[in-house]
């Protein structure tokens, strides 16, 4: 019998390269479309998108969800902390840093994750090799920030940014806690929360100030980004990443996490002409170093509940 640890590359590979490349390339989609739009209005049009093409998809396969209120409400809470507010933080960080460094923080949510995970189940036993892992990945986050560069200290950006990775912890930890024995499949879960983050996400879309050209022409350029955004990085993306899960493992799955920010700033360089600078590099390698410590699990306790493959992402 063949195991996921000797799943063929083809039967996995097209799959990630796919998912490295529709996150990496989201970065640059939210900067074409913040020309026009505000961040909520980037966040609304993401998730509405990305909603219709899930539940497509759904209606397609047969993957229906099976509805209740107590469901609806724990989706609905992680779809805050999943979707509704870091997709509205993410553009809103883009207005004060580069894609390049938006993308180079957004690789930081394993820290958060192992973090939350620490807080807010006893059953998880944090081991000295993540704790060193989360140090190493906060002082990579100092460099990578240029922390010595009083001056020129993108904070406000920053802590946007932070705030945006931090909700991807809580939420991930969340569905953990509440959707790990939900029967539902991935895609059809994926789908409900991104058409409840979607509902959240439109009052405050309507209440965002208006484009400064006015009407925006479903041709412009900035449309076509956020259609993108909703098409590939929040819908084909959520069905790739689990198709990775489901035949090479979570582990594999997870080191997307260090292929998105090389995706996201050969279009930063290429595409819009942003600066690499040497510290963010360096950042970026003590971050990964210290993602990859913290992603060692360790031995779980006996009376620990195993954790079940499956929640929404």
């Amino acid at each position: 019998m063949t195991t996921i640890a000797d799943a063929p590359l083809r039967t996995w590979l097209p799959y990630f390269l796919g998912v490295s490349a529709a996150w990496g390339c989201s970065f640059l989609f939210i900067e074409v479309a913040l020309r026009e739009f505000a961040p909520a209005q980037v966040a609304f049009g993401r998730v509405f998108f990305g909603a219709v093409t899930l539940m497509v998809m759904v209606l397609v396969t047969g993957n229906r969800p099976a509805l209740t209120w107590k469901k609806l409400g724990a989706v609905a809470l992680v779809a805050a902390f999943m979707s509704a507010i870091p997709l509205v933080l993410i553009p809103a960080a883009q207005q004060h840093i580069s894609s390049i460094l938006a993308s180079l923080l957004n690789a930081t949510t394993p820290l958060w994750t192992a973090m939350f995970v620490a807080l807010l189940i006893p059953t998880e036993r944090v081991s000295r090799l993540q704790l060193a892992g989360l140090v190493l990945g906060a002082g990579g986050i100092a460099i990578l920030l240029g922390a010595w560069r009083v001056d020129d200290f993108p904070l406000l950006g920053a802590a946007l940014m932070l705030g945006a990775t931090a909700c991807y912890g809580i939420g991930s930890t969340l569905s953990r806690l509440m959707l790990s024995r939900v029967k539902d499949s991935p895609m059809a879960l994926s789908s409900l929360q991104i058409t409840v983050s979607a509902f959240m996400l439109s009052p405050v879309a309507l209440a965002a100030p208006q484009p400064a050209q006015g009407a925006v022409a479903w041709g412009s350029w900035p449309m076509w980004a956020i259609v993108a955004l909703g098409v590939t990085g929040t819908s084909f993306a959520y069905v790739w990443f689990w198709k990775v899960v489901q035949v090479a493992g979570a582990t594999t799955a997870a080191s997307v996490t260090y292929c998105v920010p090389v995706v996201a700033t050969a279009l930063g360089v290429l595409v819009l002409g942003e600066t690499l600078a040497w510290f963010e590099v360096m950042g970026a390698l003590v971050v990964f170093a210290g993602v990859w410590l913290a992603q060692r699990r360790p031995k779980p306790r006996p009376e620990a509940i195993p954790e079940i493959k499956g929640s929404a992402a």
